[in-house]
């Protein structure tokens, strides 16, 4: 099985971003839809709602969502609502699954839906934007708006020239994957941009919390962390601005560790159980894409449902013996 990372590792960091920089992505990365909105008045999440409507078996894997109350600007006295989802990974399912939620939103809240993708993979010929389906003469067609993460950072020169501070996220996450193989390249990419939020006269909470999300999607090895971090040190002395290492270091010294084992759970228990159900969650529905293509949504909601780690480790070995997706949802029903 192959190895990946804690799903915390990616989801954390990228919704802590949406939420600090909420304006700031959909200004940047949808500039029409962020022109209809009347940002005067305040922007209300509703993500626990979200999970209601879109239980996490349905919300994919490597994804982020952000549901959000916002108010018409063209003189309309109505709120909408914003759904924004960030996916890191090609899936054949993405776009039914981006249906499907709006969808169940609009049923829930009755209000305008405006379903918002931030593809954030490194595959540049995956662009899903449409949803069609139909049998018989009945048929139904969905668009949503798309921004390909890769296409804005190709013009690296005009994200740095903008005072946005989400091009900075942008421009992170694109190098950290550019650099995956490459730490070295990484460690020159990163501090480019830790350095740049301070040329670039950022209030000290902007450079704080892009300092975070740039700090934990570029991880570097520990030789190289330790070289990072005596470079910032000096560097902050002499700028006489000790934004981050006055108030982040302790934290990254001694929670480095923890935190990149255990994803940001903050080390409880539970959350190390979960993230391993989890993860053997993923496994599962990895063999059987592998297999069979694409996983219908019951399926994976199946998936989401089962609590116990064994009976989890047996669903993964039925994966990977089954004859057909059919037989493999009898098995798992038992």
């Amino acid at each position: 099985m192959k190895a990946r990372r804690p799903s915390a590792d990616y989801d954390s960091p990228w919704k802590d971003v949406l939420a600090q920089f909420f304006r700031d992505s959909i200004e940047l990365c949808f500039p029409g839809v962020a022109g209809q909105i009347d940002w005067t008045k305040d922007v209300e999440f509703l993500d626990k709602e979200l999970q209601k409507v879109a239980p996490a078996a349905e919300v994919g894997r490597r994804t982020v969502d952000k549901l959000a109350r916002v108010w018409r600007r063209d003189g309309v006295e109505q709120w909408v609502l914003l759904h924004t989802e960030v996916q890191a990974q090609p899936e054949s399912a993405f776009a039914g699954r981006m249906f499907d939620c709006w969808c169940r939103i609009g049923q829930r809240y009755h209000r305008d839906v405006v379903s918002l993708a931030i593809l954030a993979d490194n595959s540049p010929k995956w662009r899903p934007n449409t949803y069609e389906c139909g049998l018989w003469g009945c048929r139904a067609r969905f668009e949503f708006p798309t921004i390909k993460l890769l296409d804005l950072a190709a013009d690296e020169a005009k994200l740095l020239r903008s005072r946005n501070p989400f091009g900075v996220v942008v421009l992170a996450h694109v190098r950290a994957m550019q650099s995956a193989k490459v730490m070295a390249r990484r460690s020159v990419w990163k501090w480019d941009l830790v350095r740049g939020l301070y040329e670039r006269a950022y209030p000290k909470r902007q450079v704080q919390d892009l300092f975070r999300f740039i700090d934990w999607v570029m991880a570097l090895p520990a030789s190289l962390e330790s070289e990072f971090d005596e470079k910032l040190l000096k560097y902050e002395k002499e700028k006489h601005m000790p934004y981050v290492t006055s108030i982040e270091r302790r934290g990254r010294t001694e929670g480095r560790a923890e935190g990149r084992a255990e994803g940001r759970a903050e080390g409880r228990a539970e959350g190390r159980a979960e993230g391993r159900r989890q993860t053997l969650r993923e496994d599962i529905l990895d063999v059987l894409e592998a297999r069979f293509d694409a996983v219908p949504y019951p399926l994976r909601e199946q998936m989401q449902a089962v609590q116990v780690e064994a009976v989890l480790k047996q669903l993964l070995r039925q994966a990977a013996l089954v004859g057909s997706l059919a037989e493999f949802k009898v098995e798992s029903e038992r």
